[in-house]
């Protein structure tokens, strides 16, 4: 937002400079961007009067012209501009004047006419106006007053950032209120004078969805003089917050708008036909003729603004349209209306339209003030257009209308969360300043919300509003106190730091993205599960929540593809929401980590083969993130058709037969659609659980020699390596068995068809004696007969 700091201070004057109440408003939560002067500086420039004004004899278009500058003296200055014409009154740069460029005016001939000096346009003093010609001024304009001081142009320009939340602070009384409960000083009363009806004219109005309309104010004014030109006080304070001149009609709305935060719609009261006003849902089919003479085809369940026949507007949002005022219309409607601000902010998405009005009734604007939003544009245009003003047409429902809330805040939670302690005087005075109502009792504070103030709800929201005006750079500096005192447990919490650094050893990069994320590749993804929806979202493609981290590391992964990278290898952790009636508001919040792999295993080297990463390289990966936890043996990977993953080449990953995770390489159709050039394979794991870890228990080491043995057994297809290990755990001597491992897979001659041989080696060692050829013999014929028994196997 853009705003005139000499606009503000006309509501609250801090003794301040421009760059302290810069850096008050960034440390209050509105980061300023950038403080620029309205106007470079120039010098000698001054308001006169175009005393005479002749064609010149030789050129049409060139006019000579004598000039009362305030001295006694007349300027002869020849001038081509369109609108030069005799007594009016405008901005003159005689011989000597400075330019904001650096030019000097000097005495010139032009078109064989002396000329001491020019009538000057807005471009040539390098100020950003629409209008063409010479400036114009009021014919109050003092003759010889500097131009520079006459228009206040000792004045700055703030941008600032308002979050979406802090929709009060859209406007001037808004920011001003807030510097004002900064500095504690008053803010400026709102005087606006009750208008009395001079006409009893009135249209009623229908209200059929309530919800979304709780309250509108309306007025007709007649007989307006709309040519009138936008006073300059009014286009230069536009200009200055960044607002383009339309007609005087659009500028005061406008003008309202940027002053009070409330908008003002505004329509040609003549083409409304059959003397009604409805507000209602859109029809099938219905169209809005809009100003270029195109027609904007109407979604369903559209809020319209209508008449007996067409729709009117679209509610909260200008689009201009062929019932807006034109330089033709003599009868005007004024409606100040409050509509539901996620059923506007609907609207524009839906409508791609972010103008200034739905800009406003997305974040909020104040109901309580809908009726002086209305009062000031009523009052501005009988002042400057003239006109005669009916009563106040008003639809109001007390019931749906948002209301001030009550917040109950306890002084123990204030001291918890904040640190540190404010007295109870001063926090009753810094509720105050913001508009609060505040009652003590039993060492709380009832809290009563301002009308404005709709982005307070819970008290938290209260504490972080006194810390806020009390000032961030006020809170003391208090040393932290702990117990450095260990506590001893067979278990212990692994840090998501030691896990992010071992997957950083491997090569991984940290990525963080938005829990909002693209419907389309979730829903790829995860088809039968139903996620979050977004009322409100940034964007189409960040509208739902994660039901997964997966969504987010393949974007990456597709954008880094799409920049010609070949080996990626991204992790995340972080919120994953699954919705669940019988959960905590509805949704499980799980904790997850997950990682990709995409492109080849190596990176490109001459003397290695490109191979592209499979199952069981990421497979390693996960095994190492679980090595930590000391519970890699109570880990199984079972085989699992997940919808996101190839059916051959994925798992479920269970710890103590509680599934953990899954892994596997994105389903061939998906990647497909998604358009992922090389194989790419993923994992995920529910942090909670994995993050417990058994500690290590410290043993003596053997001092006696192991021994080898292999087995050679045949067995089904269907039989995985994994079950065969673990039968081979469950003899009687299995102390004296170490290690077990697969050393070898083998189908081919000698296998029959369905079969595969399985080597699997044995690692023996006592911690007593050496061990003997019968005990170790004894050992592997147990497991030779468990594996033939247990499998049906045959020993190659």
């Amino acid at each position: 937002m853009k705003f005139s700091e000499m606009w503000i201070r006309e509501w609250t004057n801090p003794s301040i400079s421009s760059i302290e109440l810069s850096d008050q408003l960034t440390m209050a939560g509105f980061k300023v961007n950038e403080v620029k002067p309205v106007s470079n500086i120039f010098h000698g420039v001054v308001i006169g009067e175009i005393i005479e004004c002749k064609i010149h004899p030789n050129f049409n278009n060139v006019w000579i012209t004598k000039v009362n500058h305030g001295s006694n003296k007349l300027l002869n200055i020849v001038c081509n501009a369109a609108n030069c014409r005799k007594n009016i009154r405008t901005v003159v740069a005689n011989i000597g004047s400075i330019l904001p460029n650096g030019r000097k005016i000097k005495l010139t001939v032009i078109r064989g006419q002396q000329s001491e000096g020019i009538l000057c346009t807005f471009s040539e003093l390098g100020i950003i106006n629409q209008t063409v010609g010479i400036i114009e001024l009021p014919t109050d304009a003092p003759i010889g007053q500097d131009f520079y001081n006459y228009l206040n142009l000792n004045d700055n320009i703030f941008e600032i950032n308002i979050t979406p939340n802090r929709g009060d602070c859209f406007n001037i009384i808004g920011i001003s209120r807030e510097i004002a409960a900064i500095n504690n000083l008053k803010l400026k009363k709102i005087k606006i004078n009750s208008i009395t009806p001079t006409i009893n004219e009135t249209i009623p109005v229908s209200i059929e969805v309530p919800d979304a309309c709780p309250q509108f104010l309306g007025r007709i004014l007649k007989n307006i003089h709309i040519t009138v030109p936008t006073p300059l006080w009014i286009s230069e304070r536009l200009r200055r917050c960044g607002i383009c001149s339309v007609n005087v009609v659009i500028d005061i709305a406008n003008y309202v708008l940027l002053e009070l935060g409330h908008p003002v719609y505004i329509i040609d009261y003549e083409k409304i036909e059959g003397n009604i006003i409805h507000i209602r849902l859109s029809q099938i089919g219905e169209i809005l003729k809009l100003s270029n003479n195109n027609n904007l085809k109407l979604l369903p369940n559209t809020i319209v603004i209508s008449d007996v026949r067409k729709p009117l507007s679209i509610a909260g949002i200008t689009i201009p349209n062929q019932y807006c005022v034109c330089s033709n219309t003599r009868h005007i409607m004024l409606q100040s209306a409050f509509f539901n601000p996620s059923i506007i902010a609907n609207q524009s998405k839906l409508y791609h339209t972010h103008d200034l009005f739905s800009f406003r009734y997305t974040r909020g604007v104040d109901p309580s003030i809908s009726k002086l939003a209305l009062d000031r544009v009523t009052s501005l245009l009988l002042k400057i257009c003239g006109g005669y003003p009916g009563p106040i047409i008003s639809m109001i429902n007390n019931d749906i209308l948002p209301k001030p809330t009550n917040i109950i805040l306890h002084r123990t939670k204030l001291d918890k969360i904040i640190g540190f302690n404010i007295l109870d005087k001063e926090i009753a005075h810094i509720l105050t300043r913001l508009g609060f109502k505040t009652k003590f009792l039993n060492n709380n504070w009832k809290v009563l919300t301002p009308s404005w103030r709709f982005d307070i709800s819970i008290e938290e929201n209260v504490i972080a509003e006194i810390i806020r005006i009390n000032g961030y750079n006020n809170i003391p500096h208090v040393f932290i106190s702990t117990k450095l005192t260990t506590n001893y447990n067979h278990t212990s919490t692994i840090s998501l730091s030691r896990v992010k650094n071992l997957l950083i050893d491997r090569g991984y990069q940290e990525i963080i993205t938005y829990s909002f994320v693209d419907p389309n590749i979730q829903k790829l993804l995860h088809p039968q599960q139903t996620p979050l929806i977004l009322k409100n979202p940034i964007t189409l493609d960040m509208s739902t929540m994660r039901l997964s981290l997966w969504p987010g590391l393949i974007k990456s992964v597709i954008y880094n593809q799409n920049r010609q990278k070949k080996q990626i290898k991204l992790f995340e952790t972080g919120m994953c929401f699954i919705p669940e009636k019988t959960a905590e508001n509805q949704v499980h919040q799980n904790f997850m980590i997950s990682g990709i792999r995409s492109g080849f295993r190596f990176n490109e080297h001459w003397d290695l083969t490109e191979h592209p990463v499979d199952f069981y390289d990421i497979k390693g990966d996960v095994e190492s993130l679980l090595n930590i936890t000391n519970k890699l043996n109570h880990v199984k990977f079972k085989k699992y058709t997940h919808p996101a993953l190839h059916s051959g080449q994925s798992a479920a990953i269970y710890l103590n037969n509680i599934c953990i995770g899954y892994i596997g390489m994105i389903h061939p159709v998906i990647q497909t659609k998604l358009n992922l050039r090389l194989h790419t394979l993923v994992f995920e794991l529910s942090w909670n659980i994995i993050s417990q870890s058994t500690l290590s228990k410290i043993t003596t080491i053997s001092k006696f020699p192991k021994n080898y043995r292999d087995i050679s057994i045949i067995v089904p297809d269907n039989i995985s390596a994994e079950s065969v290990i673990t039968e081979c755990k469950k003899i009687t001597h299995k102390d004296q068995l170490v290690e077990i491992k697969l050393s070898d897979v083998y189908r081919g001659q000698g296998i029959p068809k369905g079969f595969k041989s399985f080597t699997i080696k044995l690692c023996l060692q006592s911690k007593t004696h050496t061990l003997k050829e019968k005990e170790i013999s004894d050992i592997v014929n147990q497991c030779s007969t468990i594996l033939i028994k247990r499998f049906h196997g045959a020993l190659r």
